[in-house]
Order: structure tokens, then C-alpha cells, then sequence
């Protein structure tokens, strides 16, 4: 029986998958996808041990399970953890949103399973397996009956991993997600909208460039269902992003059209670009001293664990 099984083996699922193998010993990992492609590609990967053929087998006695299915899937998905899990085992993800997830796991969880929402960030990210998380933060969001031991085993996996471990509440959470995934795309979609809805679009074509590809394809990564859930959950923080993003347009065409000098107007527009890029090159705040990794193992399959079991007689 598996220690961790992860549920749902997206890209970052994977690649956590692959960090907590490399980085920790003595730990074994099951997975499953309902594409049974990737369960074999993960295997190939060296990011579990297992892939079992359903989701029951991959969860039967597991510590600890990692959900890392898309945003649209997690309340399925929480459901059948709360179905097959062992009770008292803790519960975490890798989701963008965690209002939603917090809701789900409260209805989806029976009593005595530990729900703490967690959001690696690996700054190298690409979509692939290769991420690295060594000096990353780690965002951790606990529910309200999670326990402290539960919130310990997260945080010790975050550290296992080489990252750094902070906590947030949901709604602080979710509005910096939709700040940092979200609003880009959406950004870059009307740009392309706007560009492809002129009535010369045809000729206007011949001439796309990186910049306008770039732009494409960032929008194309825009999830419809996943939208949903952020309009259904977080409706005026997702407005309220939208309305920083028209001001911060808005002032951008004032700066170009401020002074008669057209010369001075580029450089006084390009000077504001400048400024806000400067703002992202500021230093992250340093991180935690790192946990050492070879500890996680302890806390998982050790001290939390004898805990618990004291608890239990």
C-alpha cells in the first residue's frame, strides 16, 4: 500500500510527484488518472511507483493524498477520495482556487479525514515534469477542522521539496491567483480579440509576429470550465481585477496622448511600462530555513503517524 497517492496526474502533480521521489526516501507513490496514458507516463517518468487501475486501489492505504485533478473535476474527485480514502488520512492539492475546495472538502470528506489546501509554486513551471520547487514558496490554506498535525504533514511535504511554506486564508488566495493566471490570460484574450475583430483582420494576419503568437497562446490556455468555477466562487474579486486592468489601460492611453510631443509622449509611456516592469525584478522576501528533506519521511511515516494512532485506541 502506497504512503502518498496523488489523484489526478496534471503536470504539476507529476512533477511533484518526481520532487517528493528525489528528494525523500523510504516513501512509496500511487497515482491515478482516468487517462490510463498518463498514469503510464508518470511511471516513465519516475514520479510514482504505481498506477493503479482505479482510483480505490490507488487510495487504499494511503497517508496521505495529493489532489491534482483539474479545477472542474476536484469536486468528483474529492468525492471519491472521501469514498476510498483510509479515515484519518490527510487530504492536500495542488488546485489554482481554494474557496471551492474548501466547500467541497467539507461537504466530500467524512469526519476524522484532514483537508489542507496547499498551491506549489515553481517559479521554472513550463507544463512539464522538470519543475524544480528548490526555494519556492508553497502556499498552505488549512480548513477549519483540519487538524495540527494534518497542517504539519503539509507543510513538512512543502519543505521536503525544497520550498518554503506560507499561509494564506482562501479569499486572499484565490484573489492573487486570479491576479497571476487568470488576469493575464484574460488580458492577453482581448488583445487578440481586439485585433482579430477588425475588419482588416485579413491582412493584418500576414503580418503576425512572436509578440501577437505569444499572446494567442497564452489566451488559448484560458479553461472555460475552470472560468466558471472562478465566476461562480469569487465573481467580485475576478470584477475587481478586470477594473485594475481597464484603469491601468486607461492611464497608459492618457500617458500617450498627455503632451503635444510625440517624442515625449513614447518616452513618458515607455518610462510607465518600465517603471511596473522594475516593480516585478524587486526581490521575493527570503525564504525559511528548508526542512531537512530526509524529515518528512520521519513525520509521515513516524511521529504524526504514532500520534494519530494514540488517538485512535
Amino acid at each position: 500500500m502506497p504512503d502518498i497517492a496523488i489523484i489526478g496526474l496534471s503536470p504539476l502533480g507529476i512533477a511533484l510527484g518526481r520532487a517528493i521521489r528525489s528528494g525523500v526516501q523510504g516513501i512509496s507513490i500511487a497515482g491515478f488518472d482516468p487517462d490510463s496514458g498518463t498514469g503510464r507516463r508518470a511511471l516513465e517518468t519516475g514520479a510514482i511507483d504505481d498506477a493503479p487501475r482505479s482510483a480505490a486501489a490507488a487510495l487504499a492505504g494511503a497517508k496521505l493524498v495529493v489532489l491534482s485533478s483539474p479545477l472542474a473535476s476536484a469536486s468528483d474527485a474529492l468525492r471519491i477520495i472521501g469514498e476510498f480514502a483510509p479515515s484519518g488520512c490527510v487530504v492536500t492539492d495542488t488546485c489554482p482556487l481554494k474557496a471551492p475546495l474548501l466547500r467541497w472538502a467539507e461537504e466530500r470528506l467524512p469526519d476524522g479525514m484532514h483537508f489542507v489546501g496547499g498551491r506549489p509554486v515553481p517559479r521554472t513551471f513550463s507544463g512539464g515534469a522538470e519543475a524544480s520547487f528548490d526555494g519556492t514558496d508553497y502556499a498552505i490554506i488549512p480548513s477549519a477542522n483540519a487538524s495540527g498535525d494534518a497542517v504539519e504533514a503539509v507543510t513538512g511535504l512543502a519543505r521536503a521539496v525544497g520550498a518554503s511554506p506560507f499561509f494564506l486564508d482562501a479569499a486572499e488566495h484565490d484573489s492573487f491567483v486570479i491576479a497571476t493566471e487568470y488576469l493575464p490570460r484574460i488580458a492577453s484574450g482581448a488583445a487578440v480579440d481586439a485585433v482579430s475583430a477588425s475588419p482588416v483582420w485579413r491582412d493584418v494576419r500576414r503580418l503576425q509576429g512572436d509578440a501577437f503568437t505569444q499572446a494567442l497562446r497564452t489566451a488559448a490556455e484560458l479553461d472555460p470550465e475552470e472560468l466558471a468555477v472562478v465566476l461562480e466562487y469569487a465573481p467580485e474579486t475576478f470584477t475587481s481585477w478586470l477594473d485594475r486592468l481597464a484603469g491601468a489601460m486607461d492611464g497608459l492611453r492618457e500617458a500617450a496622448f498627455a503632451k503635444p510631443d510625440y517624442a515625449e509622449a513614447a518616452k513618458r509611456l515607455t518610462e510607465l511600462i518600465e517603471a511596473r516592469v522594475d516593480r516585478l525584478r524587486e526581490a521575493p522576501p527570503a525564504h525559511a530555513p528548508v526542512m531537512e528533506r530526509q524529515s518528512f519521511s520521519s513525520l509521515l511515516l513516524g511521529d504524526w503517524l504514532g500520534r494519530r494512532a494514540n488517538r485512535q485506541r
